[in-house]
């Protein structure tokens, strides 16, 4: 299942609405909704997007289980997460505490490495937002390592090279190169969401098999694992997710995989 990873919450809903058609139509079968405020999370649970309690699932759980989650107004099932903009690491411990019980994944998005160093250790915060050039610039080695060691997602965008004229274009694409080369995406988590280019230009939307493509072409990243990156990776992290919102998570490492009915005699 193609899942796009990243589409900012709008309001009024019938630009997101619109939003939502397109993303179907270019081949994705569900989203990542970005909130980036308490205002964005309210609305967004508040609305008819989003089911007001954890849906009924079938087990064993596999993917197909976001399916469930789909509301009538849109033509994908949503998932929201939200994305904090801490200015200290204190101030990022103290949201995560109070974000931790809310019914989203959690991305923390900064320039500072000692906030993106806490942020990688800590196991509340599901996504490091690098969107852009200088986020991958405050990417460290040992971060990408302390992400890696507690499956937190690399979130990129490449609304950045799309929209850039030639020269800032070949920049940003050395820069993007790099990070591959140290960060493989045979081992790392990345996601790849269609960002701020919904905000500037839906139509700048790519879809994954053309975004494969791309990685493919422009990064010589194997076809298979740029899918894992547009396919699996996504998946992985809604899993996430649900598994949390239904309250399958016991302690770590300890999870509810299967509830078998009692047999009627």
């Amino acid at each position: 299942m193609y899942i796009n990873s990243c589409i900012p919450w709008q309001n009024p809903s019938s630009n997101f609405i619109k939003n939502l058609s397109l993303c179907h139509k270019v081949g994705y079968q569900a989203a990542i909704i970005d909130l980036n405020s308490k205002k964005d999370y309210d609305q967004f649970i508040g609305s008819d997007f989003f089911p007001k309690s954890a849906p009924k699932i079938k087990f064993p759980l596999s993917i197909e289980s976001i399916l469930n989650y789909k509301m009538k107004n849109s033509p994908i099932p949503l998932i929201p997460r939200i994305t904090l903009s801490p200015e200290t690491p204190t101030t990022l411990k103290k949201e995560l505490s109070r974000w931790r019980d809310k019914r989203c994944l959690i991305a923390v998005k900064s320039l500072n490495k000692e906030i993106l160093e806490v942020a990688s250790r800590d196991g509340r915060v599901d996504i490091l937002s690098i969107a852009n050039n200088e986020n991958q610039k405050a990417l460290t080695k040992g971060i990408i390592s302390l992400a890696q060691q507690n499956n937190c997602f690399l979130d990129l965008s490449l609304s950045n090279i799309i929209e850039s004229e030639h020269y800032k274009r070949t920049k940003l694409l050395r820069t993007l190169y790099k990070l591959f080369l140290s960060a493989k995406p045979s081992t790392h988590q990345y996601l790849l969401g269609s960002g701020s280019i919904i905000g500037k230009n839906p139509w700048l939307m790519r879809g994954p098999k053309e975004t494969i493509a791309f990685l493919n072409s422009v990064f010589n990243i194997p076809e298979f694992q740029a899918k894992k990156i547009l396919q699996y990776n996504p998946e992985l992290i809604v899993l996430r997710f649900i598994k949390r919102d239904q309250k399958l998570f016991l302690e770590p490492g300890v999870e509810i995989v299967n509830i078998e009915k009692k047999s009627e005699k």
